[in-house]
């Protein structure tokens, strides 16, 4: 099984690759809003460090946001571009539990985790993990200001927004390193178990996650 990953769902995106050997190639990069132009060729690159072929991939996954508007969905049309000649299946998840994904064992109701995304417009997208499970139990979108009062005292937190906390809550609260946060092999794992336990996520529900509902103008009235 030749198993493609693709995150573009924020500043940070990434590619990963494995293959049925349990091998993994991972590539991460910083897009300046070129995540369109960038993902081919970082996708190609890393199929070629592997010795493979696009011919050779045989399932997908991609993340779903939060993360930037545009941005998630570069991704999700990339791998649905990939698919479409031999119908591939893919696994959709979700942004959050991608970055979670590395301490979700170290979770618990009374030690929740807390997945950071920025959410644009100084807020922050936030899911809480309280066990090992992959779905978050709590979302929401908050200020800084706001985020710190919600905290249960025994959190840690991780994801791409978590600096964004340093100085406001205690040291041993953060789980994970600076950016880039989210390992290509986080959204890889996840993908084999989804299509272990429940199978590829159906096309209808390959669509992105925003924070906020996308912002729609209001047509100029008729004069």
């Amino acid at each position: 099984m030749i198993l493609l990953g693709v995150d573009t769902s924020t500043r940070w995106a990434g590619v990963g690759l494995l293959d049925g050997d349990g091998k993994m190639w991972e590539r991460t990069w910083k897009s300046e809003q070129n995540h369109g132009r960038e993902l081919m060729p970082a996708v190609m690159e890393t199929l070629e460090e592997a010795g493979l072929k696009p011919q050779d991939i045989r399932r997908l996954a991609v993340a779903l946001g939060p993360g930037g508007f545009s941005a998630v969905r570069v991704g999700i049309s990339a791998t649905l571009g990939l698919s479409a000649p031999a119908d591939l299946p893919i696994a959709g998840v979700p942004t959050h539990t991608v970055e979670a994904e590395r301490y979700l064992q170290e979770a618990s109701a009374d030690a929740p985790l807390f997945s950071l995304i920025p959410g644009g417009r100084r807020e922050i997208a936030w899911a809480r993990f309280d066990g090992a499970s992959d779905r978050p139990a709590e979302i929401g979108l908050s200020s800084v200001e706001d985020l710190v009062a919600l905290l249960p005292s025994e959190a840690r937190i991780c994801g791409e927004a978590a600096e964004a906390l340093e100085g406001k809550i205690a040291p041993a609260a953060f789980a994970g390193s600076r950016p880039p946060t989210r390992k290509p092999a986080s959204l890889l794992r996840l993908a084999v178990r989804q299509f272990e336990s429940s199978g590829p996520t159906p096309p209808a529900e390959l669509r992105p996650i925003y924070a906020r509902p996308p912002s729609i103008s209001k047509p100029n009235p008729a004069k």
